[in-house]
C-alpha cells in the first residue's frame, strides 16, 4: 500500500510540474512569415524634435535578421543619439536605438539585438545618408558671407519645431545680421520663441542657392531697421562656424554649440574637447535650456546626477559662467598643462538665477577621466559647492558606492537555471522512480 502511495505521489509530482511551471514560449513562426515586416529608420536632433527625416526600407533580409537577432542584456549601450529604428509587423509596433556597432538597443526592456555584420553595415549605411540629408553642411563664415551676401533674401529652419520663415540680411561684417522679410515672417519666428522675444540660441538650417548651412540664431529684436511694416523692430543675428559677436574677437560658445548641432556632429565636437571647454559647454547648455546638448555633454556621469541637473535646468532663468582668462576660446585644442593627464579636476565659478530666487554664485567641481592620452575627455562627475559635505569628500563616497555595487554586480554574475531545465530534471526523477518502483513490483 505505501508501494502505491509513493507510486501515485511520484506522478502527480510530475504533472503538477509540468502545469505549474512557467511556460516556454515558442516563437509562432508561421505567423511572422505571414506578416509583412516594415523597418524605418528616422533622425531627429533630440526626442522632443517636430523635424523629422524618415526612410521605410522594405527589405526581406533586414526584416528577417531582427525577427531572428540574438538577444542579450544590456544596461546601457553607445547608441546614435539621434536615430531611431522603428519595426512595424502587423499592428505590433517596436522601437530601438542604433548603436554605434549597427546592432540595435531595446531601450524600454534594455535588450540588445545582435545582428549579421552585413545588416548591421546596411543599417549604418542607411543612418549616414539619411543624416546627410538632415543636416545642413558646416561651414565658416567666411565662406557662408558669400552665400548669404548682404540683402540676400534666404530661408531659416528651426532644427526643433521645423517651422520655417524667410529672412533678408541686411548687414554684420564678423556674423549675418538679419531681419524677418514679412509680418508673417515675424510671426512664424517668434512662435519658435513661444511667444516671447529672447536671447536664447536655437540650431537652425539656412537655406539658399540650393544650400543648406548649419547655423544659430538669437532671438531678440535689437539695433538697426531696415525693412518697413514687417512687425520686428530691428534686426537679429545668425552665426556660422568661427563666426564672432561685435564685442569679441573669439566666437560665442552658445552660439557655436547650436552650429554644431544644426550640423549634426556635436558628438564630433566633444570628442575634441579640452576640459574646460566641456566645462563650459555644460554650463551654456543649461543655460540655453538644451537638454539634447546636456546629456551629450555629460556623457559619463551617473545618470541620477544626470537627471538632477535636468531638473535645476528647468529652474533656471539664466546660468553663466564668470568667465577668466583662457576662457571663451573654442578651438577643442587641449589647454596647458592638461595634455599628459588621464584626471582632472576643474572649477567653474558661475553665477546663477533661479526662477523666484535672487542671482548668487556658486562653483561646479568638474572631475574628467579619459582611459588613455589620445582617448576623448568625459565628464565623470559635478560637484556644486551647496551640496551636502566637502566636494572631495562627495566625490571620494561615490565612487567608493560605484566600487561596491560593481563587486556585487560581479559576485550576482552567475548563469540562472532554467525553468525549462528543471521541469526536465523534476519529470525525469519522478518517471524514473514510477518504473522502477513498478518493475519491482508489477502485480502492486
Amino acid at each position: 500500500m505505501f508501494k502505491q502511495f509513493y507510486r501515485g505521489i511520484a506522478t502527480m509530482l510530475a504533472v503538477v510540474v509540468i502545469f505549474t511551471l512557467p511556460e516556454q514560449r515558442f516563437p509562432a513562426f508561421a505567423a511572422e512569415v505571414s506578416q509583412k515586416t516594415m523597418v524605418t529608420i528616422s533622425v531627429r536632433s533630440s526626442q522632443s524634435s517636430e523635424l523629422e527625416s524618415r526612410l521605410d526600407i522594405d527589405s526581406p533580409e533586414i526584416a528577417q535578421a531582427l525577427n531572428n537577432a540574438k538577444k542579450e542584456n544590456v544596461t546601457n549601450a553607445s547608441c546614435m543619439t539621434d536615430i531611431y529604428v522603428t519595426m512595424l509587423q502587423g499592428n505590433q509596433e517596436k522601437r530601438f536605438r542604433l548603436e554605434q556597432s549597427g546592432n540595435l538597443w531595446d531601450e524600454s526592456e534594455l535588450k540588445r539585438l545582435v545582428l549579421p555584420r552585413n545588416v548591421s553595415s546596411k543599417l549604418l549605411n542607411y543612418a549616414d545618408t539619411l543624416r546627410k540629408n538632415h543636416y545642413g553642411k558646416l561651414i565658416s563664415w567666411e565662406d557662408a558671407e558669400h552665400i548669404v551676401s548682404r540683402k540676400s533674401i534666404f530661408s531659416i529652419t528651426d532644427l526643433e519645431t521645423g517651422l520655417t520663415f524667410q529672412v533678408q540680411r541686411r548687414a554684420g561684417n564678423d556674423h549675418a545680421d538679419v531681419q524677418p522679410l514679412t509680418k508673417e515672417d515675424t510671426k512664424i519666428m517668434k512662435q519658435i520663441y513661444n511667444g516671447r522675444w529672447s536671447w536664447k540660441r536655437k540650431a537652425i538650417l539656412v537655406h539658399s542657392n540650393h544650400e543648406w548651412l548649419a547655423a544659430s540664431m538669437n532671438g531678440m529684436p535689437h539695433g538697426g531697421d531696415g525693412i518697413p511694416d514687417n512687425g520686428f523692430s530691428g534686426h537679429f543675428c545668425v552665426h556660422f562656424f568661427r563666426s564672432t559677436t561685435h564685442r569679441s574677437n573669439d566666437p560665442d560658445l552658445a552660439h557655436q554649440l547650436m552650429v554644431h548641432k544644426a550640423a549634426g556632429n556635436l558628438r564630433s565636437f566633444f570628442d575634441s574637447a579640452s576640459p574646460l571647454i566641456l566645462a563650459e559647454s555644460f554650463v551654456e547648455a543649461m543655460n540655453q535650456q538644451d537638454s539634447e546638448i546636456l546629456r551629450q555633454v555629460s556623457e559619463g556621469i551617473a545618470k541620477e546626477k544626470f537627471e538632477f541637473f535636468i531638473q535645476e535646468m528647468e529652474s533656471l532663468m539664466s546660468i553663466r559662467t564668470k568667465k577668466h582668462r583662457g576662457s571663451g576660446n573654442t578651438d577643442n585644442t587641449n589647454d596647458s598643462g592638461w595634455d599628459e593627464n588621464l584626471s582632472v579636476e576643474l572649477e567653474l565659478q558661475v553665477a546663477i538665477h533661479k526662477k523666484g530666487d535672487s542671482k548668487r554664485n556658486i562653483a561646479y567641481l568638474f572631475i574628467f577621466n579619459r582611459k588613455s592620452k589620445q582617448s576623448p575627455w568625459r565628464i565623470e562627475d559635478i560637484v556644486a559647492n551647496g551640496e551636502q559635505g566637502t566636494q572631495k569628500e562627495k566625490h571620494d563616497s561615490q565612487n567608493q558606492s560605484r566600487m561596491s555595487e560593481d563587486n556585487d554586480d560581479n559576485n550576482g554574475d552567475r548563469t540562472p537555471i532554467s525553468n525549462e531545465y528543471l521541469r526536465h530534471v523534476i519529470v525525469g526523477w519522478s518517471l524514473t522512480l514510477y518504473w522502477l518502483d513498478y518493475a519491482a513490483n508489477p502485480n502492486n
